[in-house]
């Protein structure tokens, strides 16, 4: 437990006070509560991420963990707000076991590779909890992001993993609430381009039951895992993005908190797989007017962004 509770000391925003405290067996995620709308939207990202340092860091000890909700805005209480609780089961098998894989999805529908993506390596040399416990904001030494890197950021924020969402082996890098896959949505912008990030040719929240006449099951019609960009449009969006040549752009399709926790889960992803990579970047997260600009260029409620 207290190797886990090292990792929670993510990078901050914000000047607000991230909490953790145990009651009844769990592990409880929040932050001190504000007035101030802007401070508190930072909270909940860096509360986001604290949610999935925890995971990150019972995945390489080998202990199991599962978030029960407390709302998809999280709880007040008093004068904190509870965002998750994480149920820590007892250690069982660590990496060394062969419990986990570096496959890619399938096996019954395994990943359609993209056009425009070089595959991404589902493993390292680099070990995760020593650069778990010292991730940062920005970094300003490193090299440029290239081609493979590029695209093995787009991964760590939101690609395809064989772990089972639904019944289905090919999960995310990120947890997700009940298996929802379309809370956000992975922006890349590069040469005055604007690409949108894609995992999935079917998006999962419109798939439907199809029935078959003399059948006695329900199928699902589902798309296959993907890794791949679509050009969306030419933008001139240089100023929100801190004249940053390469930016990825993360932005959430409802207002409701559990969103801006899934972006905290991309950006810490991002941060180590930054950190494996030796590449320089920074991040921020978008105010208002920011966000009002990038709305009219094609990106709506955009929340943050990693600048290469």
């Amino acid at each position: 437990m207290e190797r886990i509770l090292r990792c929670c000391k993510v990078p901050q925003y914000s000047d607000g006070k991230l909490l953790l405290w145990f009651e009844d067996k769990y592990l409880f995620l929040g932050f001190e509560k504000t007035n101030e709308p802007f401070q508190t939207r930072m909270l909940h990202i860096e509360s986001g991420m604290q949610q999935e340092a925890v995971y990150l860091a019972c995945t390489a000890l080998g202990v199991g963990t599962c978030i029960h909700n407390l709302g998809i805005n999280g709880t007040q209480r008093e004068n904190k707000i509870a965002t998750t609780r994480h149920l820590i089961l007892e250690k069982t098998n660590s990496y060394e076991t062969g419990k986990y894989t570096t496959a890619a999805p399938g096996p019954k529908k395994p990943i359609k590779h993209g056009k425009n993506l070089t595959e991404p390596q589902r493993d390292s040399s680099v070990e995760c909890l020593p650069e778990l416990k010292q991730l940062t904001l920005t970094k300003n030494t490193g090299s440029h992001a290239d081609e493979t890197g590029i695209s093995q950021l787009l991964w760590a924020a939101k690609g395809r993993t064989p772990h089972y969402i639904k019944s289905n082996p090919w999960g995310l890098t990120i947890p997700t609430w009940g298996g929802g896959q379309d809370y956000t949505n992975v922006y890349l912008v590069r040469n005055n381009k604007l690409f949108r990030y894609i995992s999935w040719t079917t998006r999962f929240l419109t798939m439907h039951i199809r029935y078959v006449p003399h059948a006695r099951h329900l199928f699902w019609r589902v798309g296959y895992p993907t890794h791949d960009i679509k050009l969306l449009r030419n933008v001139n969006i240089s100023d929100q993005l801190d004249g940053a040549d390469i930016a990825i752009i993360l932005s959430r399709n409802e207002r409701t908190n559990r969103s801006l926790w899934e972006v905290g889960y991309m950006l810490e992803n991002m941060f180590l797989q930054l950190k494996s990579l030796k590449i320089s970047y920074t991040s921020k997260i978008f105010n208002n007017n920011e966000m009002k600009r990038l709305a009219k260029a094609g990106v709506s409620e955009a929340v943050a962004a990693v600048l290469l």
